[in-house]
C-alpha cells in the first residue's frame, strides 16, 4: 500500500510531512491519521521545524473520508484518531507550519488549527460542516476555534456552514498569511529556515508557553455525552448518506 504520509527532509532541521491521498483530496482515514501521529512524534523529536501539507495542489485535506464512516456511535473512534493526531501537532516540541492549499474541510481544519503557523494560497476553501453530518466536534477544536475567531464567528462557522475563501479566513485569524500559489513553497521555506536558525531553547520555550493555554479537561468531560448522543442518533445515518449522495457515492448500509 502506498504510504499515507510521506516524509521529506529539506535539511537536517526542516522536515515536511505530506498527507498522501491525492486521489481523494487527501481525505483522512485511520491509517493516515495513525501514520501522521507517529511521524509528528518521531520527526518533532529530531527536527527544528515541521511542515504539514497535502499531496498535490488541489487540497490540504477534504476532511475525514466519508467512505470510512458508519453513521453510528463507532464513528467516535474516527474522532479519537483525529484527536490523537491533533494532540501530536499541538504537543510537538517544535513549531509546525500548515501549508494550506485548495480544500481544507472538517477534520482537516482540526489538524490545521493545531499547527502553530498557517499559511494559505489564494485558492483556499475552508469550512466546518459537522452539524450537517450529525457530528458534535471535539471540545478541543471548538475551544481553539473560539480562541482564534471569537465566539460569534465560531458559531457562524458551525451553524451557517459557509465555505470561507482565503481573504475571509485571513480576516478571521484562521490563517496568518496569504501567499500566491507560485510562491508558497518559497515563503514557507523562508520561515522554516529562519525558525531553524533561531536558538532552539527560545523556539521550544515559546511553543511550550503557548501550550499552557491549550487544555481544558473539565470542558472535555462535560461535552462527552453530547458528542456520544449525536454520534448514535437516528438522524446521523441519514445525514451521512445524504452527504455521500451529493458526492455520487452509494449509501452506507
Amino acid at each position: 500500500m502506498t504510504a499515507r504520509v510521506l516524509v521529506e527532509r529539506r535539511s537536517s532541521d526542516v522536515v515536511t510531512l505530506i498527507l498522501n491521498r491525492p486521489e481523494k483530496r487527501n481525505a483522512l482515514d485511520f491509517d493516515l491519521l495513525d501514520a501522521l501521529t507517529r511521524s509528528v512524534v518521531e520527526e518533532g523529536a529530531r527536527a527544528s521545524v515541521v511542515i504539514l501539507r497535502g499531496a498535490g495542489r488541489e487540497a490540504f485535506s477534504s476532511g475525514f473520508d466519508l467512505d470510512a464512516l458508519t453513521g453510528t456511535a463507532s464513528d467516535l473512534e474516527a474522532d479519537a484518531a483525529v484527536g490523537r493526531a491533533a494532540d501530536a501537532l499541538r504537543d510537538c516540541p517544535v513549531p509546525v507550519i500548515a501549508q494550506l492549499e485548495g480544500h481544507c474541510h472538517g477534520a482537516a481544519v482540526d489538524l490545521a488549527l493545531h499547527c502553530d503557523l498557517r499559511l494559505a494560497t489564494d485558492g483556499l476553501n475552508f469550512s466546518l460542516r459537522a452539524v450537517e453530518l450529525g457530528v458534535v466536534y471535539r471540545t478541543e477544536l471548538l475551544s481553539r476555534l473560539v480562541a482564534i475567531t471569537g465566539f460569534a464567528r465560531a458559531e457562524h462557522l458551525l451553524f451557517a456552514m459557509p465555505v470561507l475563501d482565503a481573504a475571509t479566513a485571513l480576516s478571521w485569524g484562521l490563517v496568518g498569511e496569504i501567499t500566491p500559489a507560485s510562491q508558497i513553497d518559497m515563503r514557507i521555506d523562508q520561515i522554516a529556515t529562519r525558525l531553524a536558525g533561531a536558538p532552539r531553547s527560545a523556539v521550544t520555550g515559546t511553543k511550550a508557553t503557548f501550550a499552557l493555554f491549550a487544555r481544558d479537561e473539565d470542558s472535555v468531560r462535560t461535552a462527552a455525552p453530547w458528542r456520544s448522543a449525536a454520534a448514535s442518533s437516528d438522524e446521523r445515518m441519514s445525514a451521512l448518506n445524504a452527504a455521500r449522495a451529493r458526492l455520487g457515492r452509494p449509501p452506507q448500509r
